[in-house]
């Protein structure tokens, strides 16, 4: 074998990789941005810029949407709503659900961490060379299409493409 087979072989195990690095510190990144957020936990920032980006959502959707403990997620949205950062009203077609909603002091809070998330990938970005900038934002706005279309038509253990291996 020479060295370009070899390289094509393991592209697949590279990206892989390099998308899990890239994650990874992109999540540090945001997570340190978290603990200058003016509230009391990352789970609370992630619930302020969730309902702020999709809208009001019911307890059970956004324990879904997160992944996160329904019994866990709503002693957090509790604290959120004593701290007058949402609403928990039932919802008014099932009046089994409770609809988060966003209070205009959680939407300015969820609008300040918004522009700091923004800043810090701007700063981010500012790092690469600038005659890749642009087409960095290009390449990431493929890659979130391409994310987005993997997750409608995601199965657990879904084979690998053909073109992959």
């Amino acid at each position: 074998m020479n060295v370009a087979q070899d390289n094509e072989k393991d592209a697949p195990l590279q990206t892989g990789d390099l998308l899990r690095t890239i994650t990874r510190l992109f999540t540090e990144l945001q997570t340190l941005s978290f603990a200058c957020c003016d509230v009391q936990s990352a789970t609370q920032c992630t619930i302020l810029t969730t309902l702020s980006r999709e809208g009001d959502q019911t307890l059970t959707a956004l324990t879904r949407r997160l992944n996160l403990d329904k019994a866990w997620l709503s002693r957090t949205t509790d604290q959120m709503a004593e701290d007058g950062l949402l609403v928990k009203a039932p919802h008014p077609n099932d009046r089994r659900a409770l609809l988060l909603h966003l209070t205009d002091a959680g939407t300015q809070a969820a609008h300040a961490l918004d522009t700091q998330l923004n800043a810090q990938a701007q700063r981010v970005l500012e790092r690469l060379p600038a005659r890749d900038r642009a087409q960095t934002v290009r390449l990431l706005e493929h890659l979130r299409a391409a994310l987005d279309a993997e997750l409608q038509t995601e199965t657990c253990c879904a084979p690998a493409p053909s073109a992959l291996q």
